[in-house]
């Protein structure tokens, strides 16, 4: 299988499980992203697309320079749209590419553009030439098992630093206890693994929303949970998460506000840069983690699904999804080392990308003249391909919107290594693309949209699938703590990955992979397994406890015999709860405990033999 193919089939697997079972994922979409009409409006009759052999084989249409539509200065500062020198026969590029008689075109910031591009015959550009090939690398590319994809990312030294700062944080909680029980007991890595799995288990079935009495209702929720720990011990711990020093959180709070997980979330980025070589296309916009309570770097975005929350600008990979840096937004307060901040996080969150030549998709947000030729020099050595808003100075008058420009016509100008196209997509739409990449004016045939156009909405989605996938299985609870929502959304982030990276092993060695919703429980119960069998070892556990634990784990008990014995002496039931005291002569004959009528199994001597 070559890498191309392979490339699509792990697009195409992670593509369908971010789908959900409703309509609607335009909700994640950016709030400053251009959308692209798909309806085009020709003003020409059906003879100017009979001549079909003249349509190339890779389905682009390059103008020709014998015929071309031009746009002659006039009064009006946006010109007047008129043909000239058509032959007989024209195609249907032709009539889509304006262009202007102007050799040169300028912003109103007197920026110069050319309105002629560059030969179509010279060498391809050697940062379009990229020698890498991606997918997991090291250890990953061994690794089959949910447990051992997910300590890539969330290993045990991180969790430990947890149990740590936890067990601090319970130390003062429990002084608020009149007594002392084992919901309020010191903590262990290996519980902490099993809270992370209950969390994942709730994502995986959609439960993530229900109150803690209906998950550990065995009639509505299974018995995993109850297994696993007490509602009391699960509010208890989700309380007491800590995941830095208290003690020193003041003094270092003054240099950042993100510090109450800094080190945690840096070691989770660096693990995903680790373990993965992205592909040659990036997309780089924000995720909003919905969160309503106080945080000093909290924004608004009337257009996303939760509209409050904390703002994460996040680079992924275009084929598998990965994601392979991200950044939070911390306020007006941020340090931008006097740079534009939308280039400051750019520059910033492409770093370990830095002098490869991979291509970087953005919004228009983002996206900036200025910004596209700093990259493309060292040590960025990257190339861009974003919208632009239409109030940005350097766009020329003449490629904006005017009332006589047809619907589906586009215009192109150049600037060295850098490409502007202006394609109206509707009367009063006009959408500006910006490329380093491209240097061409070349046209799709079956929808009369610049290539430019093409590539961009073909690489744009990496980031809000993302979002997509984090939303269809969420381990966010309900909290007012925002370093709790961001630990959250770290495990999303580190199931998505630890998926991406089992799909590419599993084609690679040309397995079918499994459906990421089974993807997910299966970590979960392996993330849970080493706490149920330490449970299982608690001599005063409950029994009925006991056998869920035993069904979980697959571990099948030997049927206790029901014959019993009668002695004198009288004793408290132990199967019957401890309020209710009642006394029994009868005795179990395999292990000698009492055991009341209600209890009490009638049986023959033969069966009981």
């Amino acid at each position: 299988m070559d890498l191309r193919k392979q490339e699509e089939q792990i697009s195409k697997w992670l593509e369908e499980e971010a789908e959900d079972d409703e309509e609607g994922s335009n909700d994640t979409a950016s709030e400053t992203e251009d959308n692209v009409e798909e309806e085009i409006h020709l003003n020409t009759s059906d003879s100017e697309f009979s001549n079909e052999s003249s349509e190339p084989e890779d389905g682009i249409i390059r103008p020709s320079k014998r015929q071309r539509t031009q746009i002659i200065d006039s009064d009006d500062s946006l010109g007047d749209i008129y043909e000239t020198n058509s032959p007989q026969t024209s195609n249907q590029g032709n009539q889509r590419v304006l262009q202007s008689t102007s050799r040169f075109l300028y912003g109103k910031n007197q920026h110069k553009w050319s309105s002629v591009p560059r030969s179509a015959t010279t060498r391809t550009l050697r940062r379009n030439i990229v020698h890498f090939i991606p997918g997991p690398r090291g250890e990953a590319r061994e690794l089959q098992e949910p447990i051992d994809l997910f300590r890539l990312f969330i290993t045990d030294d991180m969790l430990q630093q947890v149990v740590t700062f936890t067990n601090a944080e319970i130390l003062t909680q429990r002084n608020k206890y009149k007594h002392e029980s084992y919901t309020v007991s010191l903590t262990s890595l290996s519980e902490i693994k099993a809270l992370l799995g209950l969390l994942l288990n709730a994502a995986a079935m959609k439960s993530n929303h229900l109150p803690t009495r209906i998950l550990f209702n065995t009639q509505r929720s299974g018995t995993i949970f109850k297994a696993c720990m007490s509602a009391e011990r699960f509010n208890f711990l989700i309380k007491c998460l800590r995941f830095d020093e208290k003690q020193t959180r003041d003094d270092r709070r003054k240099e950042d506000k993100f510090t109450h997980i800094r080190e945690l979330w840096q070691n989770m980025i660096n693990n995903f840069q680790k373990w993965y070589t992205p592909g040659s296309y990036i997309t780089v916009d924000e995720q909003l983690v919905g969160f309503r309570g106080r945080c000093p770097f909290r924004i608004y975005i009337p257009n996303k699904p939760n509209k409050y929350g904390i703002k994460l600008v996040m680079a992924a990979d275009v084929n598998s999804k990965y994601v392979i840096n991200a950044i939070p937004y911390l306020g007006k307060g941020t340090d931008t080392q006097k740079q534009p901040l939308a280039t400051f996080f750019i520059k910033n969150i492409t770093t370990p990308l830095h002098g490869t030549n991979r291509n970087i998709t953005m919004d228009n947000w983002f996206t900036s003249v200025s910004l596209a030729d700093e990259l493309l020099q060292s040590p960025y050595n990257l190339t861009l391909v974003g919208t632009l808003r239409s109030n940005k100075r350097e766009i020329p008058g003449k490629l904006k919107n005017s009332r006589s420009r047809a619907i589906g016509t586009s215009m192109f100008c150049y600037d060295g290594d850098k490409t502007l196209v202006s394609y109206k997509a509707k009367s009063n739409k006009v959408v500006f693309v910006l490329s380093t990449i491209h240097d061409q004016p070349n046209i799709e045939v079956t929808t009369g949209k610049p290539e430019i156009i093409h590539f961009y909405n073909s690489t744009k989605g990496a980031v809000d699938t993302v979002d997509q996938m984090c939303s269809n299985m969420c381990v966010n609870r309900k909290t007012n703590r925002w370093p709790l929502c961001i630990f959250y959304n770290m495990l999303n982030l580190a199931s998505i990955n630890a998926y991406a990276i089992y799909i590419s092993n599993n084609l690679r060695n040309k397995k079918k992979p499994t459906l990421r919703r089974d993807f997910v429980m299966k970590m979960g119960d392996q993330l849970m397994e080493p706490w149920l069998r330490e449970r299982l070892q608690t001599v005063t556990l409950r029994r009925d406890i006991k056998v869920m634990i035993k069904d979980i784990i697959g571990e099948s008990s030997e049927p206790e015999t029901p014959v019993h014995s009668v002695t004198n002496v009288r004793k408290i039931c132990y199967l019957c709860p401890s309020k209710a005291r009642r006394m029994t002569k009868h005795r179990c004959m395999r292990c000698k405990n009492a055991i009341c009528g209600s209890h009490n199994i009638d049986m023959c001597s033969s069966c009981a033999e």
